[in-house]
């Protein structure tokens, strides 16, 4: 489930109901409200802990590699690099959603893959697999 247009330029006006609020590596304004953080949490627990939340920022700001949503155009995949497992790579993922002057915190978990790989359009950086 996914907050209403409606509701999102409120939450925008609502900072202290932010998880995080910063800008991304492209100097714009990025929000993951909190309503959207426990939304997401059940399905993806890691956004329960700080040190994930940390990792998050770190994805929003300096990203190793973003992808164009292959779905949806607004919608942008940025990835970090964590560490390896028997060769397996995990990444700390951060799903954007692209509004008018701002981005959106979609959702953002811990995939042990790309799934954008090969599939759309690698926007920024460098995506060495």
């Amino acid at each position: 489930m996914f907050l209403g247009v409606s509701l999102i330029y409120d939450i925008l006006d609502m900072e202290d109901k932010h998880c995080i609020d910063l800008l991304n590596y492209e100097g714009i304004r990025t929000i993951f409200t909190e309503e959207q953080r426990i939304l997401k949490s059940d399905k993806h627990p890691e956004l329960r802990t700080d040190n994930f939340i940390d990792r998050v920022k770190k994805t929003i700001t300096k990203p190793e590699f973003v992808y164009e949503d292959y779905d949806e155009k607004n919608r942008y995949s940025y990835y970090c690099e964590e560490f390896k497992i028997n060769s397996r790579v995990r990444y700390t993922k951060v799903m954007l959603l692209k509004l008018k002057n701002h981005y959106l915190v979609i959702t953002a978990y811990r995939p042990d893959f790309v799934k954008e790989r090969n599939r759309t359009k690698l926007l920024y950086g460098k995506d060495n697999d």
